[in-house]
């Protein structure tokens, strides 16, 4: 359940602002001069990993938690045409064209929880897709053991088929070549795997890359060994599935899963006899690849440029909210002789369990203050840093009603420090906005559309201060320093024509 606080001092419209959540993503955030570090909040949705996120008295309830570690596979099939739909696609025709993973369900070992698979039977195929249907990005809210993250998935690249397996080192063609047709059947149903029942099939889709840094120690058929997490490759929607006319129709529509890449790449070679839906096949599991963890997800609202009415204007910090940084970047660490400057991009977005109190009314002005248990920052030398921040934003007074409604906002402050334990910095911390004594003036225009709704162009000029100290052993250690700047963070809407 989202929490979200409205407070009127004049109670005049602003009657619809129902549930919202404002999440910000944003690169370095302070908290105040005390250094206090927020605590990060407690998911209201229950996810794998071993807590009682909701409070009910229950752990992981309702939840599959089972995991896989897949192989890479080199299989050349002859190509399947099916039809494949899911939270982001209507159903729409695939081709499969390859088969590149298989998947073991896999025991694994974190942060002192253990999983093992509850359907050792279960595994998937991961197919290669092709489609000539073109799709545009979605930013999705995923939480799994490892984080919790805005992420934009980009195309569709696997369906993942439940399919039976066993070790058998001869390829069946041959053995079933050697065996007379009258013991062709008893031979066949004494080894090839039973085809899994009452499993989801899961469309899977590249992500934008970014890295992570995780410790796992991971057993299954194979081995049992630990391995390092290292970057985000797919994120997996269960899908259903329409091939010849049969419908494989979805059977847990809550759970996802998250695919991250880890090293080594442990070669196995494997053989291995599968059958899924597609029938029965000889494969060789070559090597290891991607760990798929189960993931919780809550699908974004596109179309973030565009706010609809709210009594004659429109709110300003909702579950549509979206900046990014179009002028300058975060300098954390200023180049210098034999230092390496360290930069990041930053992004400001709304997502879900966010506090947001707004006081006042379009006519008097308004003011937002918020926190939330997000923070991301994505560094020039690759990487991402996540930390909580709070805030505080005013608008001057404006006219609801009026077609363009234009007029000037502040950053009162933005504050975050990175928790501790990070490899790099012994601190990290950001300060920003006017109470601070670091102005951060901005400007807001609405300007009204045919149907009713407000496009948005806004910014503020974000005056900042970076405080760092690097961590001994790290790529940092012995620096220190503090850093000044201003950046722009833009949201800008095009009005519709």
């Amino acid at each position: 359940m989202r929490k979200i606080n409205e407070i009127f001092a004049i109670k005049v419209g602003f009657l619809s602002f129902g549930f919202l959540s404002f999440l910000i993503v944003f690169s370095l955030f302070l908290l105040d001069n005390t250094g206090a570090i927020f605590a990060q909040g407690t998911p209201k949705t229950e996810i794998c990993n071993g807590l009682d996120d909701n409070d009910d008295g229950v752990i992981d309830e309702g939840l599959n938690c089972d995991h896989y570690l897949s192989y890479l596979v080199d299989k050349s099939i002859n190509p399947i045409s099916v039809i494949l739909g899911d939270q982001f696609i209507s159903p729409t025709d695939f081709t499969l064209v390859l088969i590149e993973r298989l998947l073991n369900p896999v025991r694994k070992i974190h942060a002192g929880l253990t999983f093992s698979p509850k359907r050792p039977d279960l595994h998937y195929l991961a197919y290669r897709l092709q489609s000539p249907i073109p799709f545009g990005p979605r930013s999705v809210f995923i939480e799994n053991q490892f984080e919790k993250r805005i992420l934009s998935v980009t195309k569709p690249r696997y369906l993942l088929t439940p399919a039976g397996k066993r070790k058998f080192g001869i390829p069946i063609d041959r053995v079933l070549s050697q065996v007379p047709a009258s013991l062709v059947d008893r031979l066949l149903a004494t080894i090839i795997p039973p085809l899994p029942q009452n499993a989801n099939h899961y469309l899977c889709y590249d992500v934008e890359p970014y890295t992570i840094t995780k410790g796992v120690l991971l057993r299954d058929q194979f081995q049992i060994k630990q391995f390092e997490v290292i970057r985000a490759r797919y994120f997996c929607n269960p899908v259903e599935k329409t091939h010849e006319g049969k419908l494989n129709s979805i059977i847990d529509e809550k759970n996802h899963l998250m695919c991250y890449e880890v090293i080594p790449h442990n070669p196995v070679n494997r053989p291995v006899l599968t059958h899924d839906q597609f029938g029965v096949k000889s494969l060789k599991a070559v090597r290891t690849e991607e760990i798929c963890v189960p993931t919780v997800k809550t699908l974004l609202p596109q179309g973030r440029c565009v706010r609809p009415d709210d009594n004659g204007t429109a709110v300003l910090l909702d579950a549509d909210t979206e900046y990014k940084n179009t002028g300058g970047q975060l300098v954390i660490v200023a180049p210098a002789l034999g230092v390496t400057g360290l930069t990041a991009d930053t992004m400001l977005m709304s997502g879900p369990d966010t506090d947001i109190t707004r006081t006042g009314t379009p006519e008097l002005g308004e003011t937002y203050t918020f926190d939330t248990e997000m923070l991301s920052m994505m560094l020039s030398g690759g990487g991402v840093l996540n930390m909580p921040v709070n805030g505080e934003t005013r608008t001057s007074p404006r006219t609801p009603g009026d077609p363009v409604q234009s007029f000037d906002t502040e950053m009162r402050r933005l504050q975050g420090q990175l928790p501790a334990g990070d490899p790099d910095f012994d601190l990290l911390r950001f300060t920003a906005g006017t109470d601070f004594g670091l102005p951060s003036p901005g400007h807001t225009t609405l300007t009204g559309q045919p149907d009713g709704s407000w496009a948005v162009d806004s910014f503020f000029d974000i005056t900042y201060r970076i405080d760092f100290i690097g961590a001994p052993g790290g790529s940092l250690a012995g620096q220190s320093g503090s850093n000044v700047g201003t950046i722009r963070l833009n949201n800008t809407c095009t009005p519709s024509e």
